[in-house]
């Protein structure tokens, strides 16, 4: 074997051990995060709201910020939760309306900020996740839409 296709096959082989570490490590996080957003539903179950759709689930690096779009039903109350991994100290909340208006955050020191309120319109709306404290980056967050039954 020459030394060049060597080389390549090791590289290669060092890649894919990076990637499935990575990925592995991923996993762990998004375990976290589900099990995280399973008891926070679960708790704000017993105030009448119900997971309203799938969660989203990212990460970022401390003090990175990252928006989601929603679709929302106008007259619905919502609560709207984050969690973040254990390598997270505070993660942030804000939603905005289709025309930017804020609608509501939670900016308190906490790893797991609720917004709730009514959608006064049926449309697209914005939130707004912000890693405020992440002491490994890059931290992994998870969001739920729930909604009042």
């Amino acid at each position: 074997m020459n030394a060049v296709f060597r080389s390549s096959l090791m590289a290669l082989a060092l890649g894919a051990g990076m990637t499935a570490a990575a990925e592995a490590q991923g996993n762990q996080y998004t375990q976290q995060i589900t099990a995280q957003l399973t008891r926070a539903a679960q708790h704000y179950g017993s105030q009448g709201y119900s997971p309203d759709r799938a969660p989203s689930i990212g990460n970022l690096n401390d003090d990175a910020e990252e928006s989601i779009m929603i679709n929302l039903t106008g007259g619905r109350r919502y609560a709207i939760i984050g969690v973040c991994d254990n390598d997270c100290r505070d993660v942030d909340l804000q939603v905005f309306s289709g025309d930017g208006t804020k609608i509501g955050e939670d900016l308190e020191v906490d790893d797991q900020p609720l917004v709730q309120f009514s959608a006064q319109y049926t449309g697209q709306y914005r939130v707004k996740v912000l890693m405020a404290n992440c002491n490994t980056n890059p931290c992994y967050y998870g969001v739920q839409v729930l909604t009042r039954n």
